[in-house]
């Protein structure tokens, strides 16, 4: 067969015939040129059947096995990718590519250890910022069953180097920790002595303090997230306990051990002091705190590990002349502790006055939240996710800055990483609570950015703003609002025909041990204060009850400012899809898809396969019923407003 035999075979699909080696090879190489042609202009079924009929002719093309996977993961059929990207790193075992998108494509159908072997190694191939966080998404559900300093130095990277946000990562990191022998061992007393705390010499010896103060993964995670375990966060309230124990007895731990108990300290700020306490231990440290202000009043001496026992019992900008502690020269380890405690704090307060205020605030339901958060801005976090590999692009109108508002934005973190990503874009985000404000511009200075304004508002009150917006993000604030229906509406009316906004809502089915905790604190008479809260968590880990037992396994059920808001809320409200389902039809809107981990995606594509299926709301209802848990953090999702105002408001429940 002559070349322009096989071009016009290769134009008409047909396999092609060949008769020697040499044309064998020739044939070959003109269609990997097309096939590369087809996969680059994204006509992925065109591309597959080049490469098919590549393989035909030379089977052992490692390339072409893997260009193969590539484009039929391409196309969704996920499990058919497989054979070919493992047989192009059986062909050749350092192909990066092929790695990477093995690692993805073991992650889409649930094979989480491989998925995570093969990102380790496409990552220690080539670095990239997408092999980091693709390794850093395959290990978020990880579960270590052996130790591993190769997966400890990457999740220590992963966690130093801001990969995807530390929350992510915390379970993974854990889970390594407690492999620790020494670790292991004193979580077992801890455990086994609860809610007692064992003296310092019976909860671990010399050289376990040593060892936990030398895990370095350990030490990194209690300095940017909080703990989410429960035995490991006993042990840790047994350190604490000895920490004060040592510091009323003058003892002075070496440089490693001083870093690990800063560590700590920093934890249980991060925490916002949600430990379990006893009277007596409350009692000694009020003792240590007022040694302290006493020895800064006087100007005297003070041991190094004395501000660090009390920063891990109260925060050390509380404490009366904390400033002078910033004369002193201390080690690294203490220095970020008082960053922490006091310098950051201090420029909240002088943040606050800049706050302006865009609406007033006088419904009670928005009172009652605002005083919430002004008590416990929610999250307090200390890093953000990597930046965005593509800048974010939001439709806007031609020649016009594009504008965003977030409403409800807490302390900031989603707010600054969109910022982050759409730096072209003019932001303007709002919140009740002027110390969760404060966090945010605190956060927003430190990454740089000059893209976002800060303000106080309530959305109930919005209608009188007069600007529109290109998108709005309303993922954590509709369901705390006295009518998340009305204030949806509100938000609505500020959103320009055609845009996008974002929406959070709690799910009914999901959130049932939400219901069955919030029902045990109004049996027992919990106040939504940090006693009752250290105390309703104390219960709920002892409790019997799988499904209310099973509020722990919430992250933020790992701090008081997190907790409040999981089981003492002011203000909550839950949906189910059908109600979502008329809202959206009442207002001609577009449901435009969940926002959920590739896994789910995979399981969920299996049971409806139908590609329309994904913004099938009925289809969802279909899944939760049969995975109740799948919208355990909430609905998630986006929709589009129509492009035209050709229909009357209606009435805004759902």
């Amino acid at each position: 067969m002559n070349r322009k035999e096989r071009r016009a075979a290769r134009r008409s699909g047909r396999d092609l015939p060949v008769r020697s080696a040499a044309d064998r090879k020739d044939a070959a190489g003109e269609l990997f040129s097309t096939a590369v042609a087809y996969h680059q202009a994204g006509m992925l079924a065109d591309a597959e059947r080049f490469y098919r009929q590549i393989l035909a002719i030379a089977p052992g093309r490692f390339d072409v096995h893997s260009r193969l996977g590539a484009v039929i993961m391409g196309q969704g059929k996920i499990k058919e990718a497989i054979p070919h990207l493992e047989r192009a790193l059986a062909l050749k075992p350092d192909l990066f590519e092929a790695h990477g998108n093995l690692a993805q494509a073991y992650t889409w159908t649930g094979q989480r250890d491989r998925a995570i072997e093969a990102a380790a190694r496409a990552l220690e191939l080539r670095e990239t910022p997408h092999s980091k966080a693709m390794f850093a998404q395959c290990v978020v559900f990880a579960r270590f069953t052996a130790d591993s300093p190769r997966f400890r130095r990457l999740l220590l990277r992963a966690l130093s180097e801001a990969w995807i946000r530390p929350r992510d990562l915390s379970f993974a990191c854990i889970s390594l920790i407690k492999l620790n022998g020494a670790i292991n061992d004193c979580i077992g007393r801890a455990d086994a002595a609860w809610p007692a705390l064992l003296p310092p010499a019976a909860a671990f010896s010399a050289a376990e303090l040593s060892a936990m103060a030398r895990d370095e993964l350990l030490c990194r995670l209690l300095e940017c997230e909080p703990v989410t375990d429960i035995g490991l966060e006993r042990l840790l309230t047994n350190v604490r306990r000895a920490m004060l124990t040592a510091s009323s007895a003058a003892d002075v731990p070496d440089d490693t051990v001083l870093g690990f108990y800063a560590a700590v300290a920093r934890q249980c700020f991060i925490n916002e002091y949600v430990f379990a306490t006893t009277a007596t231990e409350a009692a000694e440290a009020q003792r240590l705190r007022t040694s302290l202000e006493q020895a800064l009043a006087a100007g005297g001496e003070y041991p190094a590990l004395w501000p660090i026992a009390v920063g891990a019992y109260f925060p050390l900008h509380a404490v009366a002349n904390a400033e002078r502690l910033l004369d002193r020269s201390w080690p690294q380890s203490v220095d970020a502790l008082l960053v922490q405690q006091i310098k950051e704090p201090a420029e909240e307060r002088r943040i606050a006055p800049t706050i302006p205020g865009l609406t007033s605030i006088d419904d009670d339901v928005s009172r009652a939240v605002r005083e919430q958060y002004e008590e416990n801005p929610y999250p307090r976090w200390t890093k953000a996710g990597p930046p965005a590999q593509t800048p974010i692009a939001v439709q806007g109108r031609p020649g016009q800055v594009i504008d965003i508002l977030v409403a409800g934005c807490g302390t900031g973190l989603s707010t600054i990483e969109l910022a982050r990503d759409a730096r072209d874009a003019r932001i303007l985000a709002i919140d009740l609570s002027v110390a969760s404000l404060c966090y945010a511009k605190r956060m927003a200075q430190q990454f740089g950015l000059a893209n976002v304004e800060f303000a106080q508002a309530d959305i109930m009150k919005l209608t009188s703003l007069g600007r529109q917006f290109d998108l709005i993000d309303a993922s954590g604030v509709l369901h705390h609002l006295a009518d998340p229906w009305q204030g949806w509406q509100i938000l609505l009316a500020l959103l320009r025909p055609g845009a996008v906004m974002q929406v959070g809502l709690y799910s009914e089915q999901a959130r049932r041990n939400i219901v069955a905790a919030r029902a045990l604190i109004a049996e027992r008479g919990y106040r939504p204060v940090a006693d009752d809260i250290r105390r309703c968590r104390q219960d709920i880990m002892a409790s019997a009850d799988p499904l209310l037992k099973s509020t722990v396994n919430a992250p933020d059920f790992f701090a008081t400012s997190g907790c409040r808001d999981l089981l003492f809320h002011v203000q909550e409200h839950r949906t189910t899809l059908p109600e979502i389902k008329s809202f959206l039809a009442a207002r001609h809107l577009e449901f435009a898809g969940f926002f959920l981990d590739a896994l789910t995606h995979y399981r969920f594509a299996t049971r409806f396969p139908q590609a329309r299926a994904l913004t099938d709301l009925d289809c969802w209802q279909v899944f939760e019923a049969e995975a109740p848990g799948t919208f355990a953090a909430m609905y998630q999702f986006s929709v589009r407003k129509p492009a035209a105002r050709a229909h009357a408001a209606a009435p805004h429940s759902p």
